[in-house]
């Protein structure tokens, strides 16, 4: 709760002073409770470097490498058998798998990207063919890269 102070008994409104939010008082709180000169932090500090030790150890031993690495192995082979499963279920049932839905956004982006390209394109052109109809002249229009920025003639 705020502190309440009032100003020499005068009858003013009570200054309120804002206590730090939840977060900043858990941190403080941390940081007390484990500081390197207390008994939680000591102990903490003692854990932290023997743990550190053991999974330096556990790290460099070959035998648990092999086996880590094959239960990973196994792991990621069902995963991808599952999904296989699961998308022969979803063409049995002619419904889209999660793959082709992918697909189908990745190709959704591209003609996105292209029709944005063609825009700019577009609006170049229009651009030159007003300037000209404002100039009063017959504007050549130049053809474009496929970037959209205009082709000068010029070798580069």
């Amino acid at each position: 709760m705020a502190k309440e102070t009032t100003n020499g008994g005068s009858g003013a409104q009570p200054e309120r002073r804002k206590q730090p939010k939840l977060l900043t008082r858990v941190v403080k709180g941390l940081g007390h409770w484990l500081g390197p000169e207390t008994p939680t932090g000591k102990a903490f500090v003692a854990a932290e470097k023997g743990m550190t030790k053991a999974f330096d150890k556990l790290g460099s031993n070959e035998r648990y490498l092999n086996l880590v690495g094959g239960v990973l192995n196994r792991a990621l082979r069902t995963r991808k058998a599952y999904v296989e499963a699961q998308e022969n279920w979803l063409h049995l049932l002619r419904l889209p798998t999660s793959t082709e839905m992918d697909d189908l956004r990745e190709e959704v982006r591209d003609v996105k990207n292209q029709i944005e390209a063609l825009s700019s394109q577009l609006e170049l052109v229009v651009e030159a063919l007003e300037k000209g109809r404002r100039e009063g002249q017959g504007v050549e229009v130049g053809r474009t890269n496929t970037n959209g920025s205009a082709t000068t003639g010029r070798p580069s």
